[in-house]
Formats: structure tokens, sequence, C-alpha cells
């Protein structure tokens, strides 16, 4: 409610909190740069632009730039291996100040429970978390989650003020056929006036208008120039995506220009900590994109402004009288690199390193209770066995930095009657093993491109309904990552015969760390250099693999259910019928 304090601070009458001063301000509203700038900041908003207030104190920025704070339009926080805490920690130090998550990773584990713990979990620290609710949970029906979340389920969630809309809807197939439970959900925030987010990977012609008239608005998964550039045509808005394992955002660069950047937005997906601690976030996003020719203005309006837009954040996004003092100061329009980050008008991070106001506003680390997650029939090396049907055998083929997989016959190695791995020819077995309900099913398969030579990767992060998968040389292996797995209460393991070589417990649904993540990082790093003395290709061979079990990204793909073909969106089996 506004109240006349503003109002009188505003008009000179009262003194304002803070003045920033000498600064240069970033106005997208005209597409300038305000030289000598001075931002009057009044309990965590703005009130003055160059308006000669007086202030209770004022800060120099010593002709730095400001702009408002960084958003990641799409993110899933699950993905950081973190929670939201600890996740706010490394993000906001480097500009970011407020996401647009969907906990649709959670929600495919522990359902409702999981999106209320989220939301609790990300309330009250320095990061502005908004959500989008999960729209597929399960996200199809070739594989086993945790939940089952229909409209009814949903309906409490659209009146939460945070909630700002519906999750991708990556079931497109079911969309497009007129599946009732889909487009039921679809109502509920068509009704609610909320924004619809999308996910159609390569969707064109009559399919794609068909998919954007009921009324999704926004796509992550454009691929190429010429994919954006059709579904900005269509009315869409554009996330150019900056994963660990999906990086789309320097392809997209040729489909920049004036226009178009209006309804670009800038986001991560899926990022590992790893690579926000060594390279950044949507800081790192801007970077790249200026580094490729895109005017810094731009690649600024995309991270900052147009997020606001779209998601109807009326108060975020700009800097101006009645905008949130969210604002990051940076030195270099060609280097964006964030020197103080204010959140409320508070200054939460300098030079990249949190400072006391952070600590003030809430960052200080905590963990709400949540019940075990991973629940494995009792296994045995035996249920490893492939057992060789003869003829060639569907071959999954991962490309390193893409999470679209190719698909191609081989015939197996075998010995004694059972298919093996064959490190020779970099196909080697992999395993999706429900972790739910305990109800036994494992999809067996093969896949090439991962470069494994010795023993065995294992993870209980596999989207989107996070069973436990494992890819491996030899059975021993697999066998011990599936038994540590299962201890651990869910994790990343590698394992070389009966020897653990590297772990990461991830206990909180089998997806997130209940460690700060200095220690995150320290496991992590085991990882990274298992991978580089092993050669293996690609910058996140586990986010790699975490993506082969996603029965939506084409083409084929393997769930605890089988294998299946994303393209004719059909169970197949793993060896070719004659």
């Amino acid at each position: 409610m506004l109240k006349t304090d503003y109002i009188d601070v505003a008009r000179g009458r009262t003194p304002a909190d803070l003045n920033l001063t000498n600064c240069r301000v970033v106005d997208f509203f005209r597409g300038r740069v305000i030289g000598g700038a001075v931002v009057s900041i009044y309990k965590g908003y703005i009130v003055g632009l160059n308006d000669g207030l007086k202030a209770k104190a004022s800060r120099d920025l010593g002709g730095r730039y400001l702009c408002p704070s960084l958003i990641d339009a799409h993110v899933h926080i699950e993905s950081s291996l973190l929670v939201p805490a600890e996740f706010a920690r490394m993000v906001a130090p480097r500009g970011t100040t407020a996401v647009i998550a969907d906990p649709h990773e959670i929600a495919n584990v522990l359902g409702h429970d999981g999106i209320n713990w989220m939301l609790r979990a990300s309330d009250g620290i320095p990061l502005d978390v908004y959500m989008m609710v999960p729209s597929c949970v399960p996200a199809t029906h070739f594989d086993t989650a945790g939940a089952s979340l229909f409209a009814s389920d949903l309906a409490r969630f659209a009146r939460e003020d945070r909630v700002l809309g519906l999750g991708e809807v990556m079931n497109y197939p079911g969309l497009l056929a007129g599946d009732p439970t889909v487009l039921d959900k679809l109502s509920l925030f068509w009704e609610a006036g909320k924004a619809i987010d999308g996910h159609a990977p390569g969707l064109s012609g009559r399919d794609l208008s068909a998919y954007a008239l009921s009324g999704i608005r926004s796509d992550h998964e454009a691929t190429t120039p010429e994919e954006a550039l059709d579904k900005l045509g269509k009315g869409m808005w554009i996330m150019a995506r900056m994963g660990s394992s999906a990086r789309d955002l320097e392809n997209l660069i040729p489909a920049m220009d004036s226009e178009s950047v209006r309804r670009m937005m800038l986001c991560t997906d899926d990022r590992h900590p790893n690579d926000i601690a060594t390279e950044g976030h949507i800081d790192a996003a801007i970077r790249s994109l200026v580094s490729g020719g895109v005017p810094p203005l731009d690649a600024l309006r995309m991270a900052c402004h147009n997020p606001t837009v779209y998601y109807g954040l009326k108060r975020s996004g700009a800097i101006a009288p009645g905008y949130k003092a969210d604002l990051v100061a940076f030195s270099d329009m060609s280097d964006f690199r964030a020197e103080i980050v204010f959140k409320a008008g508070t200054a939460i991070a300098e030079d990249g390193k949190a400072t006391d106001g952070y600590e003030a506003l809430g960052g200080s680390f905590s963990v709400a209770p949540l019940r075990d997650s991973v629940n494995v029939k009792w296994l045995e090396e035996k249920d490893f066995i492939i057992p060789d049907e003869g003829g060639e055998a569907r071959v999954i083929e991962s490309t390193p930095g893409s999470i679209i997989t190719g698909a191609s016959f081989a015939r197996p190695k075998t010995s004694d009657g059972a298919c093996v791995s064959d490190v020779d020819r970099d196909i080697i077995k992999i395993f999706v093993i429900e972790r739910h309900t305990g109800s036994g099913n494992i999809g067996k398969g093969f896949i090439r491109g991962l470069g494994l030579k010795r023993g065995a990767i294992g993870s209980t992060v596999s989207h989107d309904s996070h069973n436990m998968i494992i890819a491996g040389v030899d059975d021993a292996s697999i066998f011990k990552a599936a038994r540590r797995l299962n201890a651990m209460k869910g994790g990343y393991v590698i394992t070389d015969g009966d020897e653990v070589l590297a772990e990461l417990a991830l206990p909180v649904a089998g997806l997130m760390s209940d460690r700060p993540a200095s220690e995150v990082l320290e496991r992590l790093a085991a990882f990274e250099e298992f991978f580089r003395m092993e050669g293996m290709p690609g910058a996140s061979p586990l986010m790699t693999l975490s993506f082969m079990a996603l029965p939506v990204i084409p083409a084929l793909k393997i769930t605890d259910k089988g294998l299946v073909d994303v393209n004719a969106f059909e169970q197949v089996s793993l060896f070719r019928m004659p």
C-alpha cells in the first residue's frame, strides 16, 4: 500500500535513507546511460533520480555504472545441488537478486510436500525466489515419478503471492492431443491471469501455433537462431539458456537485434555450483553475449528488465521512482562484473563477497527437515546383466554440451551370452533404477559419447523423475554405485570395482546437499579431477548423464521402464526386431 511518507521523501519534505552519487544509470525506458546521476533510496525503494533530494547517508560510486540487479528467468534451484539459502549465497554476490524458480525436480520426487518445502526454504533469504508451479509431475507416462499432481493439486498454489504461473509445459504431445489433464492445468492459470512457461524443442508450424494459442508464451529450448525467430514470430518470448550441459545462448546471438531483444530473457535452467563458482551465473551470460557482439545495453535489458515485463513484476527491473532498490554497480560495460550489489537499498555484497548486510537480511544457513526419498528394492549384481538377444541394439548417442541425443544401432560386445560394455567403441551399459516406491523397475540400455573407460558413475539426479541412473564399464562397479547411492540417501558417486573414488551425498530429496556450498564444491572437485584424468569429453559429464533419462527431449532416452523414442513418443525395445 502506498504510504504518504514515501511521497514526502520524494518531494523533499523529509530526507531519504541513502543517496547513491556519481554513478552512470542504465535507463531501459529510453535506451541510454545517464551520467553523473544521483539515485535516492527510502525504505528499500527508489524515490528519486537526479531530484536533488537530501539523504541521511550518501555513497559515492566513483563513476560506476548502475543497473537493476540480475534475474534468472528460469531455473531449477535443485540443479545447483544446494538448498535455496546456499544457492543465494553463491549467486547474489554476482548480481542476481531474483530468480524465477520451477521446483519441478523436487516435486517429481515429493510432490505437493516438495513444493511447500521449497517455498518455506526460500522465504526470507537475500534472494527473491519467485516460483512457477510444476506442470508435468510426472513428466510423462514413460517413467515412474514420486508423485502425480493434477490441476486440483495446483489450485492452492495459484493463490500464493510468490507463485507467478505455471511452469514449463513439457508434455506438448499431450497438449496437442487435447489431454484433459494438461488442459485443466493451463486453464487454471490462464483464468488466474498468470504466466504459462513453455518447453517445446524443435516445435514449428501448425503445432507451434496450437501450442502458443493455448496461452504458453515462453520457451527456453530454442537451439538455433531460426527456431528462436520462428517462436518470436508466433508471439512467444525466448529465454536464452546458459546451463551447465545445455549452452544455447551463444547459438542464439544471430537472432538478437534491436527489436528481438525486447522479447528475450536470460536463464540458466540447470547449472552446477562449480560452474557458478568458476564462470558465473547470469553475469557470465552477459559477458558471453557482449563478447559475441551483442550491445551491452541489449544484454543488460535481457538480464535485468525483460523478465519483469514478462512476469509482471511491476516494481522491479528499472531505476526509477517506485522501483525496488535492487541494484548492481559495475565498472566496465564490455566486461560485466558485479562490484557492489544492493538488495532493498542495503549493500549485501562487494567484490564478490557477502557483507554484514547480507547476513542481516537473512543469509544464515539452514535446512528444514524433509523425509527420506530413496526407496530402492534390494539389488544384486545379477540385476545388471543384459542378456544377448542377438542382432543390433539401440544406442543412445550423447553429445557433450547438449541435452539432445541421437539414436543408432550397433551389435553389442558379448561374453558368455551377456552383453558387456565396449570401451574401444565407447559403448557402455546404462541403467535407470526406480527409487520412489521400491518397485524393482530397472531400465537397461547402452550409451555412446560419455567417454568412460573404467568404473561407473551413478546419481539420483536424473531429469525429471530423478530415479537412480548409473553408467558403467563393469557390473561390479555398477552394483557398488547403486549400493552406495542407496546408503547415502541419494547423491553422486564414482566407483571402480568395490572402491568408491568420489562421492557427494544429496540427502535432501536425493537432489540437494544439506551442507554449505564450500563443502559441496570441495566434493565436486574430486569428480572434476576424475573426469579430467580420464579425458572424458564435455564440461559437465554429471549433468550430461542426468539428462539421459529425460523422455521429453529427443531423440532416444532411457527411464526405469526402458528406452523411449521421444520423436515417436513411444517406448521401444532395446534390440531391433528382426
